[in-house]
C-alpha cells in the first residue's frame, strides 16, 4: 500500500523487540498471502519476538510489484529486515516448502554481510535446494487445496508462480556456516522425512536436530505450540547438543 510516498513494510514484526536479543524470521510457503506462521508465533515467549515475511503484490501488499524471482524477494525482505530490526540481534531463520530455499538464500546474505548473527537454520517441507521433483507442482497444489482460492492473482494462481520461481532460480550452492535442524510431516507427500536429510550438506555448521511431526505438508498448523517449543529450545541453546531424532 504506498501513500504519502511511504511503502508499507512486506515484514510484519509479532511481539516486541524492546529488550530482546533473539528474534524467530518466519519465510512463507508458496501461495500464501498473509504469513500462516501468527499462530506458532504467539506459542513463543515475550523474549522471542518474530519477524513474518510476506509476498509483495497480495493482500495488504497488492499495491507493490511482485517479486518474479527468489533472489528479488529475498532481497526485498533482508532490506525491509535491516530497516526494522536493530543491528547485532541473534536470528534463528525458520522456512517452510518454498520458504526453506529462501531462508537458506536469506542466511547466505546475512552471513555475507554480519549484521546479524544468524544462530538457526531450521527448514521444513522442502527437498534440499536444486532439486525439483517432477511431481513437485501437483503436490504443492495438493498440499494447499484447503486455502479455497486464496491464492487466484490476475495472472494465474500465486501458488503457480511461486512453484515457478522455485524451478527457475538458480541454486548458490554455497555452505553456510549457520546451524540447521529439519522439520517435516510423517505423511508430507512433497518432502517425506528422509527427503530432509541432504540439507546436512548445506552447512558447514551442526545437525541441530530431525523433527518429525504428525501430519502432511501443513503439519505445522496442528502442531503449533510443538514447533515453537522447539524454536525456542534452539534460541535458548537447548538443542544443539542433542542427536538427530527421528521424531518429536
Amino acid at each position: 500500500m504506498r501513500g504519502g510516498g511511504i511503502v508499507e513494510r512486506a515484514v510484519v514484526i509479532q511481539g516486541s523487540l524492546q529488550g530482546t536479543t533473539d528474534a524467530v524470521l518466519f519465510l512463507p510457503p508458496a501461495g500464501t498471502v498473509e504469513s500462516p506462521y501468527l499462530s506458532v508465533g504467539e506459542h513463543l515467549p515475550e523474549t522471542l519476538p518474530a519477524l513474518h515475511c510476506e509476498m509483495p503484490g497480495r493482500g495488504r501488499l497488492a499495491g507493490q510489484e511482485e517479486p518474479g524471482s527468489v533472489t528479488a524477494a529475498v532481497d526485498r525482505w533482508l532490506d525491509d529486515i535491516t530497516a526494522l530490526l536493530p543491528h547485532g540481534r541473534r536470528l534463528h531463520l525458520f522456512g517452510h516448502s518454498l520458504g526453506a530455499l529462501s531462508a537458506y538464500e536469506l542466511v547466505i546474505r546475512l552471513e555475507a554481510h554480519p549484521r546479524y548473527t544468524v544462530r538457526s537454520l531450521s527448514v521444513s517441507g522442502a527437498r534440499e535446494p536444486g532439486h525439483v521433483s517432477r511431481t513437485a507442482v501437483a503436490a504443492a497444489f495438493a498440499a494447499l487445496q484447503h486455502t479455497d482460492g486464496q491464492g487466484d492473482g490476475p495472472d494465474g494462481t500465486w501458488l503457480a508462480r511461486d512453484v515457478r520461481m522455485r524451478r527457475e532460480h538458480r541454486v548458490t550452492h554455497r555452505p553456510v556456516r549457520a546451524p540447521i535442524a529439519l522439520f517435516s510431516g510423517a505423511d508430507d507427500p512433497f518432502a517425506r522425512p528422509a527427503d530432509m536429510a541432504p540439507w546436512a550438506s548445506f552447512t558447514t555448521g551442526p545437525l541441530l536436530g530431525t523433527f518429525t511431526f504428525p501430519g502432511g505438508h501443513d503439519y505445522y498448523l496442528s502442531n503449533r505450540m510443538a514447533v515453537a517449543g522447539i524454536l525456542t529450545d534452539l534460541a535458548d541453546g537447548r538443542r544443539g547438543t542433542l542427536p538427530a531424532s527421528p521424531s518429536t
